[in-house]
């Protein structure tokens, strides 16, 4: 199966540049590896110049269309981006195409497919994209662009069943399939580290708004001899509140910000944590909690973006019910035995390798996408013109 995909942000992700990337990012990368190992073919549309960005280390098949940096807001749309996008994807023959996140992206890339003849399948990445907050963030030429893609999707791909459930009452009868996230796990990775050599909460994500970092900052000022190594950094447009809770933070005695880390350098970032403390208002599948799990750190998040509550149901850290209840159990893991602390660790890590290997996911992937392969009937059409675009 020929697999074509779209994301701007994942060439910065190979660099391991200093720029904020988005879970989708991050999940869509392992995709693409674990499909090309599976025998399957899969590229990425991406920006111009990526290529030389990225250099020989690329590890995914990228395809270049055009610089977001040029062309007249909204109008480039029309006249540039559709056309290049669609010629690229034209050149590329895939069976299907899949894009992830809120935004034009999404229109372009149900345009394309439907141009192309072949199957468009959306990828949800927050639970806000479900229901009555899916406007979120979105300018009105965003949204309606994202809602009309929305009902040229011939799939949906969830993350958790909140978000399966929400779609199924709003469009009865279109496939619908839960693929949980992965995480990359060596077969040779190290056992869980003691709780005697941990030795902070971890908190880990990028400054914007629905990461609530006033909640963060709350809970670091109520424990002041609890140690917090906060990592990340804002988006380009974060919010007042996050930018001041951050500044708040600075000037705690007891909380390091650590800016920027490297994907090379999560895994260390979060192997010495306690645990990892997630504040968020909302998410979809965090990956960090799997980074986390992965090296055997507990999850210490909010009950409302648990997804289908595994850190409850398999005891692998706190699921909380409300900001009370996370501080409490922010003490109570801190404070915890270190023998039971060290069996949680391990249960932690056992249960990532069992449940959310990309090579299983993959599988799901395909299995969900089989069925669409067989109906797309690729058109042959030349490059349209670009008026023809405004049906978006």
């Amino acid at each position: 199966m020929r697999i074509l995909s779209i994301d701007f942000s994942i060439p910065y992700l190979l660099k391991d540049d200093s720029y904020p990337i988005g879970g989708w990012a991050v999940q869509l990368s392992i995709w693409l590896r674990a499909l090309e190992k599976a025998g399957h073919e899969a590229a990425l549309l991406t920006w111009k110049g990526a290529s030389a960005h990225v250099g020989s280390s690329q590890q995914i098949k990228l395809i270049e269309t055009y610089d977001p940096a040029h062309g007249v807001r909204v109008a480039k749309y029309f006249y540039s981006y559709v056309p290049k996008v669609l010629a690229a994807a034209r050149a590329y023959h895939p069976d299907v195409m899949i894009q992830g996140a809120s935004a034009v992206h999404t229109a372009i890339m149900a345009f394309v497919a439907g141009r192309l003849g072949i199957p468009f399948v959306h990828r949800i990445v927050n639970d806000v994209n479900v229901d009555e907050r899916w406007k979120t963030g979105l300018r009105s030429y965003e949204w309606l662009a994202y809602s009309w893609a929305r009902h040229r999707t011939a799939a949906f791909l969830c993350q958790n069943e909140y978000q399966r459930a929400k779609l199924a009452a709003l469009f009865p009868g279109k496939p619908i399939h839960v693929i949980h996230n992965a995480v990359v796990v060596a077969e040779d990775a190290p056992p869980p580290l003691p709780r005697a050599e941990r030795r902070y909460v971890g908190w880990l994500g990028v400054f914007r708004n629905g990461k609530n970092l006033p909640l963060l900052l709350r809970i670091a000022q109520e424990f002041p001899a609890i140690k917090f190594r906060v990592a990340g950094m804002p988006e380009r447009d974060a919010d007042q509140p996050s930018l001041d809770a951050v500044n708040g933070l600075r000037h705690l005695p007891n909380v390091e910000m650590v800016g920027h880390v490297r994907r090379a350098d999560v895994q260390k970032l979060l192997s010495e944590a306690t645990m990892l403390l997630c504040t968020s208002d909302f998410e979809g599948f965090s990956n960090v909690f799997l980074e986390a799990l992965a090296v055997g750190t507990p999850v210490v998040t909010r009950r409302q973006v648990d997804p289908d509550l595994i850190v409850a149901r398999h005891s692998l850290g706190a699921s909380a019910e409300d900001e009370s209840a996370l501080s409490k159990s922010v003490k109570a893991f801190w404070d915890m035995d270190e023998n039971e602390y060290d069996v949680v660790a391990r249960r932690c890590q056992i249960y990532v390798k069992a449940n959310h290997s990309p090579t299983a996911k993959a599988r799901e992937l395909i299995a969900a996408l089989t069925p669409l392969v067989p109906k797309s009937k690729r058109t042959g059409q030349p490059l349209c013109d670009p008026l023809e675009v405004d049906a978006i």
